[in-house]
């Protein structure tokens, strides 16, 4: 019968004659000293210091209800006061832009051929007074 050995460095299993357990030999793939235990040691039973291992409970997982994303999106109002706003609100953003656009235009262009200096404060003040209002109703409800 032989006796089961493995290196402590390099892990290499050998199996050895009974005639030499106690003994001390070389690793042969990496040099270092093994020592071969006695029959008695390899045949030792380890069970009687260690009780049975426990398992541990599995945890079950709770089960979480999916909730719907509430959508940030506000409904289409189709109704023919919806559109009716919506169409002013595009007509008002639409010359409040363009009383901006001849306001600068004026502020550029310089004085009036007979002489008037021009301010085109008013027609600055009603452009962001159209551009309000059809902000309001084209993205407010």
């Amino acid at each position: 019968m032989s006796i089961a050995v493995q290196c402590e460095e390099c892990f290499q299993s050998y199996k050895v004659k009974e005639e030499r357990a106690g003994q001390t030999l070389k690793c042969k793939s990496c040099g270092s000293k093994m020592r071969v235990p006695a029959v008695e040691e390899e045949l030792e039973d380890l069970s009687a210091d260690y009780g049975e291992p426990i398992a541990q409970p599995r945890k079950k997982k709770a089960v979480k209800a999916k909730k719907k994303k509430a959508s940030s999106r506000k409904p289409l109002n189709i109704s023919v006061g919806g559109i009716v706003k919506k169409t002013f609100g595009v007509m008002s953003m639409a010359i409040g832009i363009l009383m901006l656009v001849a306001s600068v235009y004026a502020l550029f262009a310089g004085d009036a051929p007979d002489g008037r200096r021009s301010r085109p404060v008013g027609g600055m003040v009603m452009a962001g007074v159209f551009m309000s209002v059809g902000k309001r109703w084209l993205f407010n409800e």
